[in-house]
Parts: C-alpha cells; sequence; structure tokens
C-alpha cells in the first residue's frame, strides 16, 4: 500500500528571490511558446529554464536544454539562489481561484510517495493513457537534473477531513513560507512542516491509503524508468531516494477538486449532421450558453455532447445505446459508459472517421468557438467534465482512459518546492 516520508525541500531564497511569483510558472505540459517566452522574459531565475529550456540550433548531443537545466540548478545552488530546508518536513499547499465566478479553495500537501514495484501489489493508480515523445523527454531531463521539479497530482479519500482538520488545528495559524498571487489572479499559499509528531500523525493517516494519480502520468512512469535505470547503470550508487516521487496529495472529497472537461477542435470536419441519426438525437441550440445549460442538465445521463459546426450550436444526446456497446468491444460497463469514451470511439472512430491528427484540445470553450469562427478548425465537440468517481473505478480496475480524458483545475505551480536526490 501507500508509502509518504516528509523530505528536506529546495525553494527559492526570499532574500534573493523578493517576489516569488516572479520565478514559478504552470507546468511544462500546458505551456506553449509565447508562455515559455513570458517566462524567460518574467525574472533570469525563472524556474522555466529549468522544466522547459529554449532549443537552439547550435544543440548537441552534450550541450542542450537538458545540460542547460542542471548546470542553472547547480549555480543557483551555489549562489543561495534555491536553499535546501535542514529538516525533513511536509508541505501544505493551499490554492485560492474562481470557477464560474464562484470563490474556491483546494488543501493538499507535497511529500514524497514511494513508487511502485512490478510484480507487487499496487498502491499508486493512473487512470490516462501516456505517450512515448513527453517520456522521453521527461527521462532525458531527469537524468541531468536529478530531481522533481514538480510533484505529481494525486488524490485519497479522507471522508472524515482528517488532513483539513490537521492543518487546521496545527498549521493553518502559522506563517506561511510562500503566499503570492500567479498572473491568472490564483493565490498560492505554502506551509512547512517539520515537527515530528505532526509528521507521525500525517503520515498514519496517509500510510496504506489508496492514491490515485490525477495528473503527471508521464512524470510518474519516467520516475519509475529512472529508478530501474540508475538501479542497473550504477546498483552501487543506488539512493533509496529514487524510490519516491514528489507528489501533491488531496482529498478526494475536497469540494475544492476541480474537474474541467476539455473539448475536442476538429480539423477538416466533412461530415453532416445526420451523420449522428443512427446512435444520437440531435437537436440544434439557440446559443453557447442554450447549450452549455442543456448539458449542465443532462449531466448524470451517459453520451451527451455539444457540438459547433458552420456557425450552429448542437445537442448530441445517445439514443441507440445497445449499437454504442457494439461499436465499443472492450472495457467494463464504466469504461463503456464514459463520455471521453463514447465520443472517441463512436463519433470520431465509427461515425465521422476523424483521425487523431485531426484533433486538438482546448478547456476555453469560447476560445475553441473563435478559433473554428476564424477557419483554424472546423468544428469542435463540447463535453461535460469526467467525475472523479468513475476516475476511481476504472483506475482500481486497471482501466484507463483516453488521452485529455480529465484537466484537473487550477494546475500546481512549478517552482515552489522542489526535490532533489
Amino acid at each position: 500500500m501507500a508509502k509518504i516520508e516528509p523530505f528536506a525541500g529546495l525553494h527559492y531564497n526570499t532574500l534573493v528571490v523578493e517576489d516569488v511569483a516572479q520565478v514559478v510558472c504552470p507546468p511544462y505540459d500546458i505551456i506553449d511558446v509565447q508562455k515559455q517566452e513570458a517566462c524567460y522574459q518574467k525574472h533570469t531565475y525563472n524556474i522555466i529554464r529549468l522544466i522547459l529550456g529554449k532549443d537552439f540550433a547550435a544543440d548537441s548531443d552534450k550541450e542542450n536544454k537538458y545540460s542547460r537545466a542542471a548546470a542553472y540548478l547547480e549555480e543557483w545552488l551555489r549562489r543561495d539562489i534555491l536553499v535546501q530546508d535542514g529538516e525533513r518536513s511536509f508541505y501544505f499547499y493551499e490554492q485560492a481561484f474562481s470557477v464560474e465566478g464562484r470563490k474556491m479553495s483546494r488543501l493538499g500537501m507535497m511529500a514524497l510517495m514511494r513508487l511502485d514495484e512490478d510484480g507487487q501489489d499496487r498502491s499508486v493508480y493512473p487512470h490516462e493513457h501516456t505517450h512515448t515523445a513527453p517520456k522521453e523527454d521527461r527521462l532525458k531531463l531527469l537524468k541531468r537534473v536529478e530531481a522533481n521539479l514538480s510533484p505529481v497530482f494525486t488524490v485519497f479519500s479522507d471522508p472524515k477531513a482528517e488532513l483539513k482538520n490537521l492543518f487546521e488545528k496545527h498549521v493553518a495559524s502559522e506563517t506561511p513560507l510562500f503566499d503570492l498571487t500567479d498572473d491568472e489572479g490564483q493565490g498560492h499559499r505554502i506551509w512547512r512542516v517539520s515537527d515530528e509528531p505532526l509528521i507521525g500523525k500525517i503520515k498514519g493517516l496517509l500510510d496504506g491509503k489508496e492514491l490515485f494519480i490525477a495528473d503527471g502520468h508521464h512524470r510518474y512512469e519516467v520516475a519509475r524508468m529512472f529508478r530501474d535505470f540508475k538501479r542497473r547503470e550504477d546498483p552501487a550508487n543506488f539512493k533509496d531516494a529514487y524510490n519516491y516521487i514528489l507528489s501533491y496529495l488531496t482529498p478526494l472529497e475536497d469540494r475544492g477538486l476541480c474537474i474541467l472537461p476539455t473539448h475536442r477542435l476538429i480539423k477538416n470536419a466533412v461530415f453532416a449532421i445526420d451523420a449522428f441519426s443512427s446512435c444520437f438525437d440531435v437537436k440544434e441550440m439557440p446559443s453557447r450558453e442554450d447549450l452549455l445549460s442543456a448539458m449542465k442538465e443532462r449531466c448524470e445521463e451517459i453520451g451527451v455532447f455539444g457540438l459547433y459546426k458552420d456557425h450552429k450550436f448542437y445537442l448530441l444526446k445517445l439514443s441507440e445505446k445497445r449499437a454504442c456497446n457494439r461499436i465499443i468491444q472492450e472495457g467494463p460497463k464504466e469504461y463503456k459508459n464514459l463520455d471521453v469514451v463514447i465520443l472517441h470511439k463512436v463519433i470520431f472512430d465509427h461515425l465521422c472517421k476523424i483521425a487523431l491528427e485531426d484533433i486538438a484540445y482546448e478547456i476555453d470553450l469560447p476560445r475553441a468557438v473563435s478559433q473554428v469562427d476564424s477557419g483554424a478548425f472546423s468544428a469542435v465537440f463540447v463535453l461535460n467534465p469526467t467525475k472523479m468517481e468513475q476516475i476511481r473505478v476504472l483506475a482500481l480496475g486497471g482501466h484507463v482512459m483516453p488521452q485529455k480524458s480529465t484537466y484537473f483545475y487550477p494546475k500546481l505551480l512549478s517552482g515552489l518546492v522542489i526535490n532533489k536526490f
């Protein structure tokens, strides 16, 4: 079962970097070229130089963004730009944000999480497919820096809110290590906990729990690849620290655990609306707002989608579940009932013949609609969010969802706390 440990985290030295908001950034996998450049320009010590460095024409096997990241990390440690805590600690992390005008907050904690071993009982459960190219990229970086620069996002069951109760009783009144607001207006606060009795209580709460990866599937798999690489290549110098990964843990019952849908933008959409008639009831909607309202009302139903094409909004509702099940051959009932699976297997693969390379992903629906209006894409399929219980059931069963099935919001900032092996 799951095992977590405190660690002596690396973090920015506020005597050198007075405004930590200038040196943190989002996770690497949601940073585009424009955001990368903005982070570079924001501050000389921005963590972007470590997690997603620039490529240059003169790069080689020896000199590249991975070697530069390692050099930056070494330099920043030498110059006390980054400092390491003297005691092993847990780091509580609270985020304050808004969704659809509602103010929300989410509390979690950063700790080291032991990686699963092949052939042994699982304690950490993934739920999404991963892809080779991102893993190769992250493995090259991890081999050079030997540090977890960003945490994996995991959830666990805490129905009695024991973690929150411990935080409120022992930690909340203390001065945070960091208290900042990011470019999106979201608040981020970090508290360091090094009190041994409290650490013992937290470990007792979490040890043996089933942990579900919400975000960071590639990082988790890469950490296991790196551990195995170290065992093979240099067994004499293998560190126990390689058996762990930096993880953010939050209760799945937390009201601030927010999952947003990832909508699908389509290039070269040559299908007609009547292509859906064999499996779906289709209704034209007056506006985007009417479509979203109708979808929200049907969020407990199976196979409900929106479509924007040719300047018109449509509501699609599955009408032939048996036909759908005949098309989706693999997986248990819970898998076949997932909207994202029905969308990909029934609509994309069977009804509309949409190739994977013609699909792009966007969480901001107004932006997706504008991209269709501009002609950059032909259509956008709109989804309701995947539910946490669906993720849990499928993960426990060893099943994984299609890429971009979930978008846990908000993302965790990179650069608040680092785990150096």
